[in-house]
């Protein structure tokens, strides 16, 4: 049993150059340093995360004030309400005395 095979036409310098267009065109792609000056570098990221950390705490103490303020005034309230009620069956209960409608 004989195979035909088939040669390649491939030599090294067809393949060298092959290769040398291919890097050329990543290098075309890749940034340069002058192209990186501009990206953060990880000691301004860590700058930036630090404030916000500190933005976020006195965003959430502006916050807990607002909601003890609101609680207050809701318990403020609710004892008020809870007062007048009594105080309106206590005045109910004197006009069914009297029998004042």
């Amino acid at each position: 049993m004989i195979i035909n095979a088939k040669k390649s036409k491939m030599t090294l310098d067809k393949l060298v150059s092959m290769t040398q267009r291919e890097f050329s065109a990543v290098r075309k792609e890749m940034a340069t340093k002058d192209d990186l000056k501009h990206f953060a570098t990880k000691d301004d990221l860590y700058d930036l995360k630090e404030e916000i950390r500190g933005d976020t705490a006195k965003i959430l103490q502006g916050v807990d004030k607002i909601v003890t303020h609101f609680d207050k005034v809701e318990k403020d309230h609710a004892a008020d309400k809870l007062l007048h009620d009594r105080h309106e069956k206590v005045i109910e209960t004197l006009k069914q005395k009297v029998g004042v409608r």
